[in-house]
């Protein structure tokens, strides 16, 4: 399993790669990758651009953009909102 660490990473590739294809896919990955990379460094996201990247990640997960999820190299979308549910409901506990 993948650490929260590694799947902004991930992210953060996916967003370099899909630059030049997809600003759509770019800007979710990119900004994903910053929430989750903000909340391992234990600052405050505010509610707007988390639930922000929460819906373009669903929505990207649920194949609402210009090319079908079944693409080969798509990022793994629904790996990263998890991750930042967690990240943040850990956030709330502590």
């Amino acid at each position: 399993m993948a650490t929260p660490a590694q799947i902004a990473n991930d992210m953060a590739a996916h967003a370099q790669y899909w630059a030049k294809r997809d600003k759509n896919i770019e800007r979710a990955c990119r900004d994903a990758a910053r929430v989750i990379r903000a909340l391992l460094a234990g600052e405050e996201v505010d509610g707007r651009t988390y639930y922000g990247v929460q819906k373009r990640l669903m929505d990207r997960a649920r194949g609402q953009g210009d090319y079908a999820v079944a693409i080969g190299g798509y990022p793994d979308f629904d790996r990263a909102r998890i991750c930042m549910e967690r990240l943040r409901a850990e956030a709330a506990q502590s």
